[in-house]
């Protein structure tokens, strides 16, 4: 055989090879985006167990309990209590994230972590997966708070090659426990967007602090930390790895010192702090809501838990950024307002800091006003990225759940029921001062500007942007 046939066969042996190798890749690319689509949108109905266990639970009583809650709307003071409820541990912190990152305020919670790992006292991180990928994996001062004796570090459902078939599903909690006397959970992730003095881009958000003023542990803590240690104990959590040099360690952790001893004088001292009990309102009862823990689709149990908790209510108010419902979500708005009257406040499409939130708005505003509820547009001078409800004038379900499919089915959530008539009434004034900055749009498309409604145009730039989404997003709208 001659040299030039043998180069022929090898030439066309290797294509062969890199066709078929091409082919292999993209059945796996495709393989890979149809299971991370279609499998999330299957959702899952909530079987008959879920729904007798819902309706099993006690959200009210009528005696004041020992949990107070102090209601946390300002980003700058949202930071000052993780600071002093983290200076004023003395045993253990556990702090779950979604969104952490290494700017000002989220190195600033770093720092205050680092001191009280630093005075003995044991902490345990957990972070969702795909953030600690954007932000954290190469971080030093992070990598280094991990690597501290008395710091463990976990993080869920980490984005990797083995995890590629699941990477739709995250951990959207927002919380922190300290000791076994407190607890704050919320909307917040612990950056600058959210914590801090509000900066260009920022959001409002609403946190819980709940405080116990009885010897040992209050119920609804007992419940979050069940809650964290199944997290934390989930399969699909893993191990941080503490690998860093320790020159890097030495001076990081050096770097954490000199912060916390900024912290203390721009904040004063607030590890001594000993207003808890002054500060919050009285609660009769306090019930934590959850959507499960694993990484995979879930039952809608908050939706299922605040459609029960509906019944029988004269009035709801409903907070959320945004909304993206499907069919049956829809009809559990409907079914909410059979016998109440329903409004949901949510960012105007101008003002909101979630383009697939807003585009699905514009898409689909004629369903959302089809249920009977009216729609408040609100033009905030900061993003509102706050999640509640409140049903009658006792009842406030708060938390890190957005009226949207991915909180529904796909992202563990947490909502905290509290049955306060105080903390009821100062979220609902908060409000009242939102419907001054909407646009009432109500059920029958009649619109009302409200008296401190300031009018702003999508720039030409956005509503191309948005044209575009408006196609682009039916087919994924389930994952946004």
């Amino acid at each position: 055989m001659r040299d030039t046939e043998k180069n022929d066969i090898m030439r066309r042996t290797i294509r062969n090879l890199i066709k078929r190798m091409l082919r292999l890749a993209l059945l796996f690319v495709l393989s890979v985006l149809l299971v991370n689509v279609v499998r999330p949108a299957l959702h899952a109905e909530l079987g008959a167990d879920g729904r007798e266990a819902i309706s099993q639970l006690e959200f009210e009583s009528d005696s004041v309990g020992a949990e107070r809650v102090i209601c946390i709307d300002d980003n700058d003071e949202a930071l000052l209590w993780r600071l002093r409820m983290i200076g004023s541990a003395r045993e253990r912190l556990m702090l779950a994230s979604f969104d952490l990152r290494p700017d000002e305020s989220g190195t600033a919670v770093m720092a205050s972590l680092f001191a009280a790992a630093e005075r003995g006292v044991r902490v345990q991180i957990l972070v969702d997966g795909l953030y600690q990928v954007l932000f954290l994996r190469n971080d030093a001062a992070f990598r280094s708070l991990c690597a501290h004796e008395n710091v463990e570090t976990r993080f869920y459902n980490p984005v990797a090659l083995k995890n590629i078939y699941r990477v739709n599903y995250r951990m959207h909690d927002k919380y922190i426990l300290a000791d076994d006397s407190m607890y704050l959970l919320g909307g917040r992730n612990t950056s600058d967007t959210f914590l801090g003095t509000p900066q260009e881009g920022a959001n409002i958000d609403r946190d819980l602090l709940v405080y116990h003023t009885a010897p040992g542990k209050g119920e609804s803590f007992r419940q979050l930390e069940e809650y964290f240690l199944q997290v934390w104990d989930e399969p699909c959590v893993e191990a941080a790895d503490e690998r860093i040099g320790q020159e890097e360690i030495s001076a990081a952790h050096e770097r954490f010192r000199s912060i916390y001893r900024e912290l203390l004088g721009q904040y004063g001292a607030f590890e001594a702090y000993d207003g808890w009990e002054q500060a919050g309102y009285e609660t009769n009862r306090i019930t934590l809501l959850t959507n499960g823990t694993h990484a995979g689709n879930k039952e809608p149990r908050v939706l299922y838990a605040l459609k029960w908790l509906a019944q029988k209510r004269r009035e709801i108010l409903i907070q959320t950024p945004y909304v993206i419902c499907d069919q049956a979500m829809y009809d559990a708005l409907r079914d909410m307002g059979e016998h109440a009257k329903v409004q949901i406040f949510l960012n105007a499409v101008t003002r909101g800091s979630n383009p697939w939130g807003c585009t699905d708005y514009l898409n689909n505003k004629g369903k959302l006003l089809d249920t009977g509820a009216d729609v408040y547009e609100l033009m905030n001078e900061y993003a509102v990225h706050t999640k509640a409800v409140l049903l009658d004038d006792r009842l406030t379900a708060a938390g890190s759940y957005n009226f949207d499919m991915r909180s529904t089915y796909l992202d563990t959530e947490l909502m905290l029921v509290v049955d306060s008539k105080p903390l009821n009434t100062h979220i609902r004034q908060t409000l009242e001062e939102y419907r001054e900055k909407s646009v009432e749009v109500r059920s029958d498309g009649t619109e009302t500007v409200g008296e401190r409604y300031e009018e702003r145009e999508l720039t030409a730039g956005k509503q191309v942007f948005y044209g575009v989404l408006q196609v682009l997003i039916r087919p994924f709208r389930h994952l946004l």
